[in-house]
């Protein structure tokens, strides 16, 4: 195990040093894991493959990650008292192979012999560690895996609750996890061949993985299926958004000025008048100021646009004649 030095958390320094290590391999974090594991109930597999085949950009700070950032340090204080010894946060990032750990808190930077992952949550209850949902459990596996030492969640549940739980040990999983980090660590090298069942991948996740060429496939018969469903999917939508602009008019007609409705004197429906959105004018901007607008415009990542190029009769009659 190797300790590095440890740039702000979520920086760009911090989510490189989680990335890529100093030979450019790929490595994960703690949070990887549960992804790898296909126990994410936020990310696939083919998510995570092309996260890691991307470099990492900064990701502005959600509710959840607020949230969750400014009760860590109350949970580890709550932490240290129940363990009756001090926890603190350290400065480093454990690497041991391709994992690249950082901790919330811990009882010795140097030379922990107990970690602590602060944790809240609006979709668990927590009692003990039967209650631990299996990407925590993943999680506190990896750290496990490089630190070899007792991992403990200090919790704030959905019923508000504050409970300290020990990971449970896994040997097994530990060392299936390992594994799993150099087999999938090669697929992203380009070491080994992707062995992955494309079907863990979605549109987006291909547009990210696989460069366009402006070469042609013959589709499988299978294709013209899709294509069908891909018409009648955005035919559908289309048919929801008429729906729903036709009984918006008809309820607008019945409501007039008022904001509130009833039906046999119960509630159901509102139409209040809310503020103006406030935006900003970035063509006049443009107009009447050229070479400052220059300075601060950014282009975006490009993207791939998906179209059908038959009508959803004639994508049938072509499947049928393939």
């Amino acid at each position: 195990m190797r300790l590095i030095s440890k740039a702000q958390h979520g920086s760009k320094e911090w989510l490189l040093a989680r990335w890529r290590d100093e030979e450019g391999r790929c490595v994960f974090g703690a949070s990887d894991i549960p992804a790898l594991m296909g126990a994410s109930p936020y990310k696939t597999r083919g998510e995570l493959f092309a996260d890691k085949r991307s470099e990492p950009i900064v990701q502005e700070e959600n509710a959840v990650f607020r949230r969750g950032n400014i009760l860590e340090a109350p949970l580890l204080k709550e932490a240290a008292h129940l363990l009756g010894k001090p926890i603190i946060t350290p400065e480093v990032i454990y690497r041991d192979g391709r994992l690249s750990i950082s901790l919330d808190g811990v009882d010795d930077e140097q030379q922990p012999s107990v970690v602590v992952e602060a944790k809240t949550t609006t979709r668990y209850s927590v009692y003990d560690s039967s209650d631990l949902p299996q990407e925590w459990l993943w999680q506190g596996w990896a750290q496990q895996a490089v630190l070899k030492v007792p991992v403990w969640f200090i919790v704030l549940d959905r019923d508000l609750r504050i409970s300290l739980v020990e990971l449970p040990e896994n040997e097994a999983a530990i060392e299936v996890l390992k594994e799993e980090t150099e087999v999938f660590g090669s697929w992203v090298d380009g070491i080994a061949p992707l062995d992955e069942p494309l079907d863990n991948f979605s549109a987006a996740d291909i547009a990210r993985i696989w460069t366009p060429t402006a070469t042609t496939i013959e589709l499988p018969s299978e294709a013209s299926e899709w294509l069908a469903q891909l018409e009648e999917g955005r035919a559908l939508q289309k048919q929801g958004e008429d729906l729903e602009a036709k009984a918006k008019d008809a309820l607008a007609r019945l409501m007039l000025n008022n904001e509130i409705g009833l039906l046999n004197g119960t509630q159901v429906i509102t139409w209040k008048q809310q503020a103006g959105r406030r935006s900003f004018d970035s063509k006049q901007f443009r107009q009447d100021n050229p070479d400052l607008y220059a300075r601060y415009e950014r282009e975006g990542s490009p993207f791939r646009v998906m179209k059908t190029t038959k009508t959803k009769k004639e994508i049938k009659l072509y499947g049928i004649q393939y």
